[in-house]
């Protein structure tokens, strides 16, 4: 005689949550000096919180590369050096006099960051020690809620897209 096993496969959604603290994921927390001394980070897809600069990095490529969420908009109103911690912003201009954004060297690969001029004063994007690349070379905001992208796409080697003017 054949036994028959029936399967039941039930259609509610699987809902899971932590009920204490022993039931969370834990992402190992090291500080940037500490990811950076890492003689063999790790495998392909490790997490790492970086606790110096309270962000979240997958390990990809060979290279510690911060996981973004929501873009923080950063408002300036005068000239302004992007910074390594600007990546992945939202960079607004409200200024009534015109102002020069310097991209500096030594900013990762993919780096990118948003820019509008807000006011009426027109943003001037500037290198040091980098290329800065647009097809028609503009460099300058055209204007009142002009919108700016610049991407890093190979060491010190930047790209501007958006509403420019020479």
């Amino acid at each position: 005689m054949k036994k028959i096993i029936q399967v039941i496969l039930c259609t509610v959604p699987f809902v899971a949550f932590a009920t204490t603290t022993d039931e969370l994921v834990q992402i190992h927390p090291l500080t940037t000096a500490e990811m950076a001394s890492l003689a063999i980070p790790s495998e392909e897809g490790a997490l790492v919180y970086d606790k110096t600069k309270k962000k979240l990095y997958v390990y990809a490529n060979g290279l510690w590369k911060e996981l973004l969420f929501n873009a923080q908009v950063l408002e300036k109103t005068g000239d302004y050096t992007l910074q390594a911690s600007d990546n992945g912003t939202v960079l607004t201009f409200n200024s009534s006099a015109d102002i020069t954004l310097t991209v500096p060297s030594g900013l990762p690969v993919g780096y990118n960051v948003s820019i509008y001029q807000i006011g009426t004063g027109k943003v001037t994007i500037a290198g040091s020690g980098v290329a800065v690349k647009n097809r028609l070379n503009r460099f300058k905001t055209a204007g009142k809620d002009a919108g700016v992208g610049i991407v890093s796409t190979s060491t010190d080697v930047y790209h501007l897209t958006g509403d420019l003017r020479r």
